[in-house]
């Protein structure tokens, strides 16, 4: 016997989010032009979803992420794909 799990997702409330359709606002607030919805990010957070939406390469993602917070590029790389699966991200 297999027990479903449902969890709520931190932005988009366990439905995918497209990149086009957020809007960065004043660095700390996503705006969800599909939903209306505001959500409150980190610049962390704002920092990936605009180089995502730049279409920077993976690769290059992870190391100005790793870069700019002066952290290894496996950690880089370990909270980038945890950030996307938060959010489900559709790229």
């Amino acid at each position: 016997m297999s027990a479903k799990r449902t969890r709520k997702n931190g932005m988009n409330g366990g439905n995918a989010v497209h990149l086009s359709n957020l809007k960065i606002v004043n660095g700390c607030l996503a705006f969800d032009v599909c939903s209306g919805k505001f959500h409150r990010i980190s610049e962390s957070a704002a920092f990936v979803i605009g180089e995502l939406k730049r279409q920077t390469p993976f690769g290059a993602l992870i190391t100005s992420y790793s870069q700019r917070y002066e952290i290894s590029p496996a950690i880089a790389a370990r909270d980038i794909e945890l950030f996307l699966n938060d959010i489900s991200v559709v790229r």
